[in-house]
């Protein structure tokens, strides 16, 4: 798991409706090819570091099921296995 963030990153557990998801584990997609772009923050970074040595804040805190761009972000999997997006705060589009 991670342990720490830094600068505006923002940890993102992607959301799969287990009704879009085979037996077999296969993510099946929309009618356009793509998954759902939504999941659930687990955790944030400190923010942006601004000229005057304060910090900005981040928008979004844990817990918040939130849309994210397409090609935001890398995959990472954690020590279980499941899958976790790093991404800026800013690819992140809005609260759902």
């Amino acid at each position: 798991m991670i342990k720490q963030l830094f600068g505006n990153r923002v940890a993102i557990k992607p959301i799969v409706d287990e009704k879009e998801t085979t037996e077999s584990g296969i993510i099946l997609t929309n009618k356009k090819g793509t998954k759902k772009l939504i999941g659930k923050v687990l955790s944030i970074g400190k923010g942006l570091i601004l000229p005057d040595g304060s910090r900005a804040p981040i928008d979004v805190q844990p817990g918040m099921t939130v849309i994210y761009k397409q090609y935001a972000g890398i995959q990472i999997n954690d020590t279980n296995g499941e899958e976790i997006l790093v991404m800026d705060a800013g690819d992140i589009i809005a609260e759902v």
